[in-house]
């Protein structure tokens, strides 16, 4: 796999706002490199300058002075290294950290504009995945991976040169494995790319087999399936450790082989050098030097070979990124979106076609007006498009074909935060945060005084239960609002809605979960709040919707019948039928 400037210069975006630090980090790795270096030319002082001239030296007059410089240069090498690998290691940290954080926060961004269809289709344990595992990787490649291969290649052209200066034609015959080192990274390189994607794959897999089962817990509990779950995640883990596996067993040899190169070059440098030394063509201390500035040659070129590695390893993970950058939001905002400074509640549909991505369900030349302030119900069986006709409303999706207004305002035209601000929805499936009950009340309103989310809750027939709490108000919700029942968590969300305070309000089955009781007084309470307010409620229990202004009956997406309860109970046998089944008439 090659790098393509396209990928290089998307990833220098994220790297460009800290180049400065970058070159700070670079240079830091540039000093440590010197002072690497000047450790065999000590060790070739030591022996060729340093021990002789002491030797030549009348021993009641040698003087230890150059010894104690010696000894303090060396400590003055060690304490440098220590000084700035810390300061190495703190750049690397901090430039890593802002990056990760600037990488997730816009892919957090962007994937927040994705269509509710791609959430659908994609299991929450295969996004952590993206969003933990390949950043990391990503951010890896961004610091330590690129420091590291700046510093090898100013510390192999640095021993080059070194070694150049000591003998030629040593140095010439010493490189001879290097291209050797090369060929062996770029052929397990292009393996490792392959087994790190499928690693990723894997481990997002893994991610996700892991919440289904946890969010399903209660599920699996209740018909005795711990066995058979276990073995579905046995499965996954099984193949993952194959890949674990088979990716230490290729990095290692690849490795090893690069280390197996490399040694040819030592042995043959000791041999010729011992002949130079015994012909005295070469001082010991400059084959010492030589011999340390070869393996540190090596290093480099281990190093380099390793950064290759580490390249095509993380080059998976930033198309696995990138993959998800790439998706074009369903629902795009107009680069000039208009704003409704004050929203009647106007809602009109005309000639609406919609199809789902998967599925056989359809709308086709769908038209419907609901006028300000008016109440409509929606009623008809499962899979008739009541929920599909909130989620265009509100405009989850955009249709193909048609028009959808508020106000007189196409939806495409109209800014989203506008759209969004004028509509209130408690959902079918509402959802309580794992936070406080006040928070989640006020999740509409983060402003709201507590008096204003307490008469939410009240008008929503759920304050007294939230006294009766330990914590009242602060009591914490469990995650997705496991701790509360169905019908309390409705009423929680209501109270949100009702909190949100806007001129349209969509009720999608959202006393599905209540009693009769806590109905009852929830429909009494919403007379006042839904007077003036434009009000789609849908239900499958027609006694929650008789006295609407008007009632919608659909079936296989299309509107069969429409009126009053009375209109409709003589004119249309579908809403007769359902009817004849909950009420009894």
């Amino acid at each position: 796999m090659t790098l393509d400037s396209g990928k290089i210069n998307r990833l220098w975006e994220y790297l460009k706002p800290y180049w400065f630090l970058e070159l700070i980090a670079f240079l830091v790795m540039a000093v440590m490199a010197g002072f690497t270096l000047a450790l065999p030319g000590a060790v070739r002082y030591l022996i060729d300058d340093l021990i002789p001239g002491l030797l030549a030296q009348p021993k009641e007059t040698v003087s230890f002075t150059p010894v104690v410089w010696f000894g303090l240069f060396l400590i003055g090498i060690y304490l440098g290294q220590v000084v700035f690998s810390w300061l190495r290691d703190y750049l690397a940290a901090f430039i890593g950290a802002n990056i990760i954080a600037n990488m997730r926060s816009r892919l957090f961004a962007h994937m927040e504009r994705l269509s509710l269809s791609f959430y659908q289709s994609h299991q929450v344990g295969e996004l952590m995945s993206r969003f933990l595992n390949d950043i990391n990787r990503i951010q890896n490649l961004l610091t330590s991976t690129l420091l590291m291969f700046l510093t090898n290649l100013l510390m192999l052209l640095g021993i080059l040169i070194y070694l150049l200066t000591i003998d030629w034609k040593m140095t010439l015959t010493a490189l001879v494995p290097v291209p050797l080192t090369v060929l062996v990274t770029r052929h397990y390189g292009v393996k490792l790319n392959h087994i790190n994607r499928r690693l990723m794959e894997t481990l997002g897999i893994f991610s996700a087999r892991l919440q289904e089962s946890f969010l399903g817990i209660k599920t699996i509990k209740a018909f005795g399936r711990e066995k058979e779950e276990e073995l579905k995640v046995g499965q996954v883990m099984n193949e993952l450790t194959g890949i674990y596996i088979k990716y230490s067993v290729t990095t290692s040899l690849s490795a090893y082989l690069s280390i197996f190169f490399n040694m040819l070059g030592p042995i043959v440098v000791l041999a010729w050098g011992t002949y130079l030394i015994v012909m005295g063509q070469m001082q010991l201390g400059a084959l010492m030097a030589f011999y340390m500035l070869l393996a540190f040659l090596y290093s480099p070129v281990q190093g380099l070979a390793s950064v290759h590695l580490e390249v095509q390893a993380a080059m998976a993970s930033v198309d696995r990124i990138f993959e998800y950058f790439d998706l074009p939001p369903a629902v795009a905002e107009d680069p000039h979106p208009v704003r409704l400074e004050k929203v009647r509640g106007e809602i009109q549909l005309k000639n609406i076609s919609f199809k789902y991505e998967q599925g056989a369900f359809a709308i086709s030349d769908f038209n419907l007006v609901i006028k300000p302030g008016e109440k409509v119900a929606v009623v008809g069986p499962s899979g008739s498009g009541k929920t599909t006709l909130i989620n265009l409303i509100m405009r989850f999706y955009d249709p193909p074909d048609g028009m959808i207004m508020l106000d007189g305002v196409d939806l495409r035209r109209l800014s989203l935060a506008s759209l969004r601000a004028s509509m209130a929805l408690v959902d079918q499936d509402p959802l309580l945060f794992k936070t406080s009950v006040f928070q989640n009340i006020a999740y509409a309103n983060p402003d709201a005084k507590p008096e204003a989310v307490k008469k939410a809750a009240d008008i929503a027939n759920i304050h007294d239960y939230i006294m009766s709490l330990p914590q009242g108000y602060d009591t914490e919700v469990g995650e997705r609002g496991v701790t509360v029942s169905g019908g309390e968590k409705q009423r929680l969300c209501l109270a949100r809605a009702i909190l949100k305070n806007t001129p349209i309000l969509i009720l999608d089955e959202a006393t599905s979960a209540l009693d009769a009781n806590s109905e009852k007084l929830i429909q009494e309470s919403l007379k006042n709040i839904l007077d003036g307010k434009t009000a789609i409620i849908i239900a499958h229990r027609l006694s929650t919707v008789q006295h609407a202004d008007r009632i919608i009956v659909m079936e296989a997406g299309r509107i069969v019948g429409e009126g009053t309860h009375d209109m409709l109970l003589a004119q249309s046998p579908l809403y007769r039928e359902l009817a004849q089944k909950q009420l009894l008439v």
